[in-house]
């Protein structure tokens, strides 16, 4: 195993966490989907959120970032004050939150109210989903470790793929776009009971101060990231979005210094510095960074291709059971090959992904502006995408975290969720922007050629995670 620099070490690796249960594990689980469902259902209900409220293309990008905006810049103080205060008693009180913010959701009038409830909601967001893999990671060991690691992942992906299935039935029905946020209300009262009754609480312990200086540093660096992401190519990429993204340098560079300053005076920071010294969170990151920007924009594209070429918002979600069912088999099956195969699994993991990308790049090569899209074009090609990232994703949590002990677990499993919430945010922005500059549909063929590419770098950087170690992580 790699051992630390100098650095001051992580907190005690002891936790007060009682072993997970079948139920427990399950009730977690369930915990993340509402949360992720949440920030990714919305986009199929932006046309009717359009019309109804007659927003601008810009505030409907903002109810979609107000939301990734503060999820990311927030989930790592969530994850600390988790550890800090208790994981089980922080989701209770996130879900409470995000139910009331649901409702305030639904019941908007105009952009604006949407937008600010939508603000609010990221909040709760960002309280609820570091709890998850913290409670995981605290409360599980050995293979069960691993096993729970994988369904987090399948959770997680699929969440990512039902949401457009599951938003578009909803803003299909006579609920409208209101009963994206209305069908919160009964899932997360539902979610709160099963917390209340089977989760075991976990946490450090000992009590420590958050950091609010690199809190806030962190908060407004992921802020000056995501936000231009977001809104940038609604608007135009006007200068703010240039200059936002010129800062984050900048906002790193204060955040990383500010965290060896307090290192240095023993004091724990917001981010120890210690926790870059492990091998397998520092690669597991790296691999994990152009995986989600991948993701990230595959989704968006896909959604805006099939949105254009006679598939509704419920068709969508249609077309993408496939991968939904094919990234949970994955995602399980990854649980047995990686104690054995180590990071091969992943680099075969990218490897399909980046095929089913390619033939379904292929597949559509003969799209053009007014052509219908059929089921039939996309069937072969989904399966492949979906097992490809489902080989990457649920093994890459379990490497990310292995060597973070219980007591961190809120942080690191913050630190992931915010490499991913960027990469999501990042690869939609980006790789939309591209899409569009391309010819928006006609440019389809070579946006996922493009994506096909970046997955085989992925596949390029998996064997740095290394040989299978026991308690089947690699690293």
């Amino acid at each position: 195993m790699t051992t630390q620099t100098s650095a001051p070490p992580l907190p005690s690796a002891r936790t007060t966490a009682a072993p997970l249960t079948t139920r427990s594990l399950a009730a977690v689980l369930v915990a993340l989907l509402v949360p992720v469902m949440s920030f990714f259902s919305v986009n199929v209900a932006l046309r009717a959120i359009g019309t109804d409220l007659d927003a601008s293309p810009s505030m409907l990008q903002l109810v979609v970032g107000a939301y990734g905006v503060v999820y990311a810049a927030l989930v790592v103080v969530g994850g600390r004050l988790g550890d800090t205060h208790g994981r089980r008693r922080l989701m209770l009180v996130g879900f409470a939150w995000f139910l009331v913010t649901s409702v305030l959701c639904a019941l908007a009038t105009s952009p604006e109210m949407l937008v600010g409830a939508r603000f609010l909601q990221g909040v709760s967001a960002a309280l609820v989903a570091p709890q998850v893999l913290g409670t995981i990671h605290a409360g599980t060991t050995g293979a069960a470790h691993g096993r729970a690691m994988a369904w987090f992942g399948a959770t997680a992906g699929i969440a990512t793929s039902l949401a457009f299935l599951i938003g578009g039935g909803l803003a299909s029905s006579r609920l409208g776009w209101q009963g994206v946020f209305w069908v919160n209300v009964p899932l997360t009262a539902i979610v709160m009971i099963a917390i209340a009754r089977w989760v075991p609480e976990s946490k450090a312990p000992t009590r420590s101060s958050i950091d609010g200086v690199g809190a806030l540093l962190l908060g407004l660096t992921m802020t000056a990231l995501i936000l231009p992401l977001t809104e940038g190519r609604a608007v135009g990429w006007p200068l703010w979005t240039w200059v936002s993204l010129a800062l984050v340098p900048v906002g790193a560079g204060l955040l990383g210094a500010w965290q060896h300053r307090l290192t240095r005076h023993d004091r724990l920071p917001l981010i120890p510095p210690a926790i870059f010294a492990f091998r397998g969170i520092r690669v597991g990151l790296l691999v994990a960074t152009p995986m989600f920007i991948s993701f990230g924009g595959f989704m968006f594209v896909y959604a805006a291709m099939a949105g254009t070429h006679g598939f509704g918002p419920l068709t969508i979600g249609v077309s993408m059971l496939p991968m939904s069912a094919a990234f949970l088999a994955a995602s399980v099956v990854s649980g047995r090959l990686v104690p054995r195969f180590g990071s091969r699994v992943l680099t075969v993991g990218a490897l399909l992904a980046s095929a089913g990308l390619g033939l379904l790049a292929l597949q559509l090569r003969g799209l053009s502006d007014g052509s219908a899209l059929a089921l039939a074009d996309v069937m072969t090609p989904m399966p492949l995408i979906g097992f490809g990232f489902g080989l990457i994703w649920a093994p890459l949590t379990g490497i990310v975290l292995a060597q973070v002990p219980p007591a961190s677990a809120g942080l690191g499993g913050g630190l992931f969720i915010t490499v991913m919430q960027a990469g999501l945010g990042f690869g939609s922005a980006v790789v939309g922007s591209v899409y569009l500059g391309w010819g928006g549909s006609t440019g389809f063929t070579p946006t996922a050629a493009l994506l096909a590419v970046v997955m085989l770098v992925v596949a390029g950087l998996t064997p740095q995670l290394g040989r299978p170690r026991r308690g089947g992580q690699v690293g």
